[in-house]
């Protein structure tokens, strides 16, 4: 069904989205490779696109935060990729879809209702907008680790004056070498080790790897799957499927305040996700279920805790505002979406 990724490079795409600063050895202990496979098979991920780079992300319980998800359905007279780009320049905003029904698909990042609100009045203000729907969700990704920092809220907590400067080396380079964070600090490797290993335990922070996995090619498949909640719970539904058709998932989420979950599948033709589809709506649980291609996307990653972390590294003097959230891949500056967040222009 898939053959973009074979299960080696999934499983190494998986240790390093749990945490992208592990060793080449460590990585090659526990998928049972040697050292060197692991680096060229890192290497030949960078080289066709799907290994985007290495970052490090603020948690969800640091920035007080929550996942949404809807949907923007507008009269038809926009263009289809400024319309795209125009809500993408939401701060909050990580993913765009167009679906084949002519909706706009999004997920986003927001701290409060406050921040909600604001973000649905953005998209309602949109030229051409016709009906916004905005929904509290949670991820699940079965296929991922625990610590996996979609999988994860995260910890609360207060980073010492050390921690931040080895923050600031990492949010350039999530991989960034003990001896350059240790020449760039003047603390010694021994540490900088230590450091590293507070921060990961202390739950504030996630060192997360950046995949593009559509540079291979396929397409995401979309599963929006109602169901009867006194029959089987969301999380059933999602790791079920997983389990199932483990080569085809990709992401789920689950939908709060109703029975409602949302499940991405790769897949190589529309042809491909029928016997799923099939499957799913024959079940006595399944109430409605909606397929769809999401074609074009836009793809921010995950803005918000990125800012986040650049405005705690900016109040402890340690980053300038005219640094880009996306070093290595370019992007707005951190002052753009400061300033245009202060003047509630979203």
């Amino acid at each position: 069904m898939v053959s973009c990724l074979d299960t080696v490079d999934r499983a190494l795409m998986q240790e390093l989205a749990a945490d992208c600063r592990k060793s080449y050895q460590a990585i090659a202990r526990k998928l049972n490779l040697a050292p060197n496979t692991v680096r060229n098979r890192m290497n030949k991920l960078r080289e066709q696109g799907v290994l985007l780079g290495f970052d490090v992300f603020i948690s969800m319980e640091m920035m007080g935060a929550e996942h949404v998800a809807g949907y923007v359905l507008t009269d038809g007279a926009e263009n289809v990729i400024e319309f795209m780009k125009r809500i993408a320049t939401h701060p909050g905003v990580a993913e765009i879809y167009r679906t084949g029904d002519m909706r706009y698909e999004y997920w986003a990042i927001v701290s409060g209702a406050s921040e909600a609100l604001g973000f649905e009045r953005f998209l309602q203000n949109l030229d051409d907008v016709k009906i916004v729907e905005l929904r509290p969700i949670e991820f699940l990704f079965p296929n991922m680790p625990p610590e996996y920092f979609m999988n994860s809220r995260g910890k609360k907590v207060i980073f010492t004056k050390s921690q931040l400067q080895v923050l600031r080396c990492l949010f350039d380079n999530g991989r960034m070498p003990v001896s350059q964070i240790a020449q760039s600090t003047g603390f010694t490797a021994r540490r900088v080790r230590k450091i590293l290993r507070e921060l990961k335990e202390g739950g504030g922070v996630h060192f997360h790897g950046q995949f593009d996995i559509f540079k291979l090619g396929g397409m995401e498949y979309r599963l929006k799957i109602r169901y009867d909640g006194a029959q089987i719970s969301g999380q059933e539904i999602i790791t079920g499927i997983y389990n199932k058709y483990p080569i085809a998932f990709w992401w789920a989420s689950i939908t709060t305040n109703e029975p409602l979950v949302d499940i991405g599948l790769i897949i190589n033709s529309p042809g491909a996700a029928v016997p799923i589809i099939n499957e799913v709506k024959s079940t006595s649980y399944s109430q409605l279920v909606e397929d769809y291609v999401t074609y074009p996307r836009v793809v921010k990653g995950n803005a918000p805790p990125r800012v986040r972390l650049a405005e705690i590294l900016i109040e402890a003097g340690l980053l300038d505002s005219d640094a880009r959230i996306w070093g290595s891949t370019g992007g707005n500056k951190i002052s753009e979406f400061l300033q245009k967040k202060e003047n509630n222009q979203f």
